[in-house]
């Protein structure tokens, strides 16, 4: 693997209250170094957040990497833990006076496996891997999670008096150097880092100094006073540090106003950055009860400012009888920049059309396609949903044929549930052509005309064509727009038949269909071999197989509407760009639900066969 140049890591954002959420995994708060390592051909480069090497000052760390086998960037902490076996930031600075203070590389993520950047893939997708590899190396300590349950881990550090928690979006990107909302860090005890600008003499039985004079850069470059601590140090530390800010003595305070102390001070270069603990900011911005915890190495003086802190939100969905409360984080998020559509608009939205689209939602298991930061940002399918649900959630679990393991599906029996898969980034609706009662046998077939780079009077050319080899058969269909750029041709079963008779009818009929339009037509799954012909794609008629539902939303930069059409209305001069989010109750108003009958008719299969059979003799 050709070397990695080095990278600053991604960064947290502090919130100001810990809180619950499907989006989010959580994950301990660690009080150590932030460290990179490279793993490259067994030679390691183990180094901070400002790219200083760490490879000498911790050679165990260093020693247990070059077992790793794999070539990979891990990202993590090193830290160091104390009597009650908590990481402490203070153990950590005790660690060379103290040999038996045990330390460790927590490793809570992989930016690069096998010469390959994967910074770009979802949160758990990452984790994924890097657990899988840690697996090999017991002694490299993985950095577990949580999903959803961010009170309760909280509630356990604060138990046992640890840092806080971090949260993250499952689904996050890395982004290297860059602090992201994406990454949340939710502290049990106050702290942050301070520059020391001076001294206090000592007083009584104390030696050296009496307390550190401590400052923060503004935003607009301004060195401000924050406080001063005099406790946190014990014999060696006083030494130590004082032999350090003996060397960088000056003249003149670094501050513009007068530091209000009694006891004169020494005044030193801005240089060196402690870690800070205490209790509460005061209103004039000094830090209340600081102790002294150690220096930071791992950080450069114009980034110690005070955190900005991201208030975390508490909101209320109302349904007409039932209120349901969640701790809906991201209700101003934008899901559709084109159109300023947030995902509270979403959720607004499959609360008012909950009537409609719920009749084809009953009973059937469904497979989310998740989108937690809206369209144009990494997505990723759901099927298998674990831990604790909320009551009005319907689960059906089935063993899948390609794994042998059970899965666990999300069943949308009522509004709220609904409502909760929007809230979990669920643009798009996908329920099974099947139902729970019957898995086996669709209450419909499906025909998607996928157009590919074909116009869209060619695609409506086709549809109509097979609505007339449908006609040939005998039989009644129904037609909507896919919501993206395609067009979805439903046949009503009434579960009479097995998925394997209904993918039989199917591809008899893409046939004659590709037989009448060789020219615009295939049945070729492959963009690339079908070259700019439209796909006449069949087998969606499998079991567990998921199409976009009539009135979902679809994850397009319009926020289109896969909405039922009047066989009438598929003619040229049809745009499915005009049923959106912002429209489509206005169609719904003036024709109401023109699908209403597919669940309520049933074709004879068989016949069906017959008419077909004979129509394709005849061409």
């Amino acid at each position: 693997m050709n070397k990695i140049t080095k990278i600053k890591p991604m960064l947290a954002t502090l919130a100001n209250a810990p809180f619950d959420s499907e989006d989010y995994i959580y994950e301990i708060k660690l009080d150590g170094y932030r460290a990179l390592a490279e793993v490259n051909e067994r030679k390691v480069d183990l180094y901070s957040r400002n790219l200083k090497s760490f490879t000498e000052k911790y050679p165990d760390i260093v020693n247990l990497l070059k077992k790793v086998k794999e070539n990979v960037l891990f990202d993590g902490e090193i830290v160091a833990y104390d009597k009650s076996g908590n990481a402490s930031f203070q153990s950590l600075q005790n660690m060379e006076s103290n040999k038996d203070i045990k330390i460790e590389y927590v490793i809570f993520d992989l930016l690069y496996f096998e010469g390959k950047n994967i910074m770009y893939k979802p949160l758990l997708e990452r984790k994924d891997i890097l657990e899988n590899i840690l697996k090999k190396y017991p002694k490299l300590t993985y950095s577990s999670h949580v999903k959803g349950k961010g009170k309760e881990l909280f509630k356990q550090a604060v138990s046992k008096n640890l840092e806080g928690i971090m949260a993250k979006e499952i689904n996050s990107k890395y982004t290297p150097n860059k602090r992201s909302e994406s990454w949340l860090k939710i502290k049990h005890h106050q702290g942050d880092e301070a520059i020391i600008a001076g001294f206090t003499e000592p007083k009584g039985s104390r030696s050296y100094f009496g307390s550190l004079v401590l400052g923060q850069y503004k935003d607009n470059g301004e060195f401000t006073f924050v406080g001063h601590t005099g406790t946190g140090f014990n014999q060696t530390i006083l030494k130590d540090l004082y032999s350090q800010m003996k060397t960088l003595k000056v003249s003149n305070s670094p501050f513009k106003s007068k530091v209000p102390l009694n006891s004169p001070i020494t005044w030193i270069k801005p240089s060196l950055i402690a870690q800070i603990k205490f209790a509460e900011w005061t209103g004039g911005g000094i830090m209340r009860q600081p102790v002294y915890l150690g220096l930071r190495e791992d950080k450069k003086i114009r980034e110690v400012k005070k955190e900005k802190v991201k208030i975390m939100k508490t909101k209320t969905i109302k349904s007409n009888n039932i209120k349901q409360k969640a701790e809906l984080t991201h209700l101003d998020k934008v899901y559709f920049p084109k159109g300023n559509v947030t995902k509270g608009d979403v959720i607004n939205y499959y609360e008012k059309i909950s009537p409609i689209i719920l009749k084809y939602l009953k009973d059937r298991p469904e497979s989310l396609n998740r989108h937690p930061n809206g369209v144009g940002k990494p997505n990723f399918f759901q099927k298998n949903v674990t831990g604790e649900l909320p009551p009005f959630v319907s689960t059906y679990k089935r063993t899948a044929d390609s794994t042998k393991e059970d899965v666990n599906y999300i069943v949308c029996q009522n509004k709220e549930t609904l409502l909760y898969m929007a809230n979990l980034g669920c643009i798009e609706i996908n329920p099974w052509n099947s139902r729970i009662a019957k898995p086996d046998y669709p209450d419909w077939m499906v025909i998607d005309l996928d157009p590919g780079e074909n116009t869209l009077d060619e695609l409506i050319k086709v549809a109509q064509e097979v609505k007339k080899v449908l006609d040939m058969s005998c039989e009644k269909s129904y037609v909507k727009t896919s919501g993206k750029t395609g067009i979805h041709i439903f046949v009503p079963l009434g579960a009479k038949y097995p998925f394997e008779q209904v993918k039989n009818f199917s591809e008899l009929l893409v046939k004659i269909v590709n037989k009448k339009l060789p020219e615009i037509t295939s049945l070729e799954r492959s963009p690339a071999k079908r070259k700019k012909k439209i796909y006449l794609d069949y087998l969606q008629n499998n079991i567990g197989q998921t199409i976009a539902a009539p009135y979902s939303l679809r994850p397009t930069e319009d926020a289109t509407v896969s909405t039922p059409l009047k066989w009438a209305e598929v003619k040229k001069g049809l745009n499915p760009k005009k049923f959106t989010i912002k429209t489509i109750f206005k169609r719904i108003h003036k024709y109401g639900d023109v699908w209403e009958g597919i669940l309520k008719d049933k074709v004879d299969l068989k016949k069906a066969i017959t008419c077909l059979e004979k129509s394709k003799e005849l061409i």
